[in-house]
């Protein structure tokens, strides 16, 4: 790549308590080859040592402090505050690996017609033990990734996301969703521009009991209000409605899954009962149904 061809790409990174894992995410920032970078971190109402930590760091960071108002929120004041060409995400709990900057940048350079490119990612326990499993084997560009992030037959963190400004910034992420805003954001940016999918790993997701994937009561709580959220924006022009009756379906199946995975059985069935019920096919996926029959054995 050109020197002519480095533009500045400006790197969001939301965090609430994670002092503990920061450190390591700017740290994988200050080690990628490419240098014309913009890190913004915001803090949604820290109250351990996040802040002395990120002052630590070896580069340039914009650092705001906000009230603690969810990921979402500090998402948008990131993209706000945002003056880069390009704009990454990354997630103060996850961590890059070498060239996952350049490789990205490179695909959005050499193709105009795309408007949002994504790296493969793996994944790592508490102890460091990296654990990667190829899903596609090759790079893909597609009009419709849409689909395939909704529906799931795809492999996708908000990490591995880079996007031009013009698209980045025309949709927000809703506050009012603790649990998929990604979903709702990344659903509408793959609608309005062509997608490309790189099929090397970039991105470290780190697994561990206390990021928000795992709380189990808020995302039990929020139903198939994720569902509505992106099938009924306007946006879309109803374009999505031909998947409603399958998301639904999958989101009860998911609720269903969390909850045996916590030992609420009793919880469990009815999220299963509403998946067979919108979708009686659901029957037919034999991993489900083997819990669902396990259940009642369980206490729970």
């Amino acid at each position: 790549m050109s020197s002519m061809a480095r533009p500045l790409v400006s790197v969001i990174v939301p965090t609430y308590n994670y002092g503990r894992y920061i450190g390591r995410a700017l740290g994988s920032l200050e080690a990628q080859d490419y240098k014309n970078l913009e890190v913004i971190v915001v803090d949604d109402g820290s109250t351990d040592d996040t802040a002395a930590i990120v002052g630590r760091s070896g580069q340039g960071v914009v650092y705001i402090r906000q009230e603690n108002r969810g990921v979402s929120t500090a998402r948008n004041r990131g993209l706000a505050a945002a003056k880069g060409e390009l704009i990454a995400f990354l997630d103060a709990d996850d961590y890059l690996l070498e060239g996952s900057i350049s490789m990205r940048v490179e695909v959005l350079a050499e193709r105009p017609d795309v408007g949002i490119v994504f790296c493969d990612t793996c994944s790592s326990d508490a102890e460091g033990n990296l654990r990667y499993g190829r899903k596609r084997r090759k790079d893909a560009v597609s009009d419709r990734f849409y689909e395939d992030l909704l529906l799931k037959h795809l492999r996708f963190q908000t990490s591995a996301a880079m996007v031009r400004a013009g698209v980045a910034k025309r949709f927000s992420f809703p506050p009012e969703l603790a649990n998929g805003e990604d979903l709702v954001y990344f659903s509408k940016v793959f609608f309005a521009a062509r997608g490309y999918f790189l099929a090397r790993p970039g991105v470290v997701n780190l697994r561990h009991a206390d990021s928000l994937r795992h709380d189990v009561d808020e995302i039990v709580r929020q139903d198939t209000a994720l569902v509505k959220a992106i099938l009924d924006d306007p946006f879309h022009e109803g374009a999505l409605e031909y998947m409603r009756e399958k998301l639904i379906s999958k989101r009860h199946l998911d609720l269903f899954r969390r909850l045996y995975l916590s030992g609420q059985m009793a919880r469990a069935r009815r999220h299963y009962a509403k998946a067979v019920a919108v979708r009686p096919a659901s029957l037919f996926r034999l991993s489900y149904l083997s819990k669902a029959v396990r259940s009642f054995f369980v206490r729970g």
